[in-house]
């Protein structure tokens, strides 16, 4: 558990190709606290809309899955998905069922973390029985996991210009499904990622009713994950104002939704509601994951065996309180959304209490020796000793 497998990998690319969101960063111009709504006066930039073309949401939305996979001429896929959904047997031949003309020939199974060695055998098996396209049915692991897949099977010569048809049905709010990036790990153990446009998948389907099987703490940890897609993209540098609106709806979303998800969990309504505040919590990915809670979360996440989801409840709120140093206004508009201007990492942490989710590293065998490595490894990139005081904060 506490061993050291050396600093986190930076991203790798697939060749010659760029990433889908390119943004153009500038400065932006001050707001008051109590503002919620996007500085009308900022400076130009870009914006490259790199989400999915397709996205199906509400009960009974897998009843897409078919015309999506017709629209793409897709007639054989490899069925991605985790252990897990595999014992739950129902909702997998509901998933069998709704592929109308095309047919899944095997079902492909991956881990936590999706480990780069179960991918490649994804790979060498979709290769052995033939297959033009990808559905991926499960949390972040299994459409990371397709992603990648997706783009090895078509690129052998690193010719292709993108990667097989991709279809999603995601069963956790992580919000993978939506970014031109993957995250695996490698023989160590240490966590590693690609970005590249050709990850970028083709449909989404957000069907509540195929994820009543998530257990409760998976579902909450990892609309936590959402959250911290909204907040640190919102606090990302630079003129962002689409993502914006976006991201302060998806925290007004969040904090309203996750509580009554927690006291009704069979509501469909209420589930879809999560699904549609993750959506909205991640239109400016790159940024969102390249935030300070994400890497410093991802850190110790593969090392330790944390899920990404429970990863942000231990760090975000401090993290929060880091970056509010340097961006008072800011974060003062995400307390808006939450509730407190002053305030924002304050309610976060009683939300993540509120959930009964863990607040605190050392739940997980985690102690100072281990953190100070983990901030040492991420030196290259941050000061060392701030990182050491978040990890610490978190303890």
């Amino acid at each position: 558990m506490g061993e050291d497998h050396g600093r986190a990998r930076p991203v790798e690319r697939f060749p010659r190709f760029e990433d889908g969101l390119t943004l153009m960063r500038t400065s932006h111009g001050r707001v008051s606290e109590s503002n919620v709504l996007p500085d009308m006066t900022q400076p130009a930039g870009s914006f490259n809309y790199a989400n999915p073309r397709a996205i199906h949401w509400g009960a009974g939305s897998l009843a897409q899955l078919a015309p999506e996979l017709k629209r793409l001429q897709v007639m054989r896929v490899a069925l991605i998905t985790t252990r897990s959904l595999v014992a739950e047997a129902t909702l997998l031949a509901r998933v069998r069922d709704a592929l109308g003309e095309a047919e899944a020939p095997a079902t492909e199974l991956v881990s936590q973390h999706a480990p780069m060695s179960e991918i490649e055998a994804v790979v060498e098996h979709a290769t052995e029985i033939g297959v033009d396209g990808i559905v991926s049915f499960g949390g972040g692991s299994a459409i990371d996991a397709g992603k990648v897949t997706a783009v090895k099977l078509a690129d052998r010569r690193g010719l292709a210009y993108r990667g097989l048809p991709h279809i999603a049905i995601p069963t956790t709010l992580s919000a993978a499904e939506l970014a031109g990036g993957a995250g695996f790990t490698d023989a160590a153990g240490d966590k590693a990622g690609m970005r590249d446009v050709r990850l970028l998948l083709d449909s989404v389907i957000y069907d509540p009713e195929l994820t009543l099987a998530t257990p409760m703490a998976l579902w909450l940890s990892t609309g936590i994950r959402a959250l911290d897609h909204a907040v640190e993209g919102f606090l990302a540098d630079g003129s962002h104002p689409f993502s914006d609106v976006m991201a302060l709806e998806a925290i007004r979303r969040l904090f309203d939704s996750l509580p009554r998800a927690k006291a009704a969990p069979d509501d469909i309504g209420v589930r879809s509601e999560n699904q549609l505040a993750a959506w909205f919590s991640f239109t400016l990915p790159a940024a969102s994951a390249g935030g300070l809670s994400h890497v410093m979360g991802k850190q110790i996440g593969a090392r330790h065996e944390i899920p990404h989801g429970v990863t942000s409840c231990l760090l975000m709120p401090h993290v929060m309180r880091y970056v509010a140093r340097e961006k008072p206004e800011r974060v003062a508009r995400v307390g808006a959304a939450t509730g407190s201007v002053k305030d924002a990492a304050g309610d976060v942490e009683a939300l993540i209490a509120s959930l009964g989710l863990p607040q605190h590293i050392a739940e997980y065998g985690i102690g100072e020796a281990e953190l100070r490595r983990a901030a040492h490894d991420l030196g290259d990139r941050y000061p060392a000793n701030d990182l050491l005081e978040i990890y610490l904060a978190a303890l």
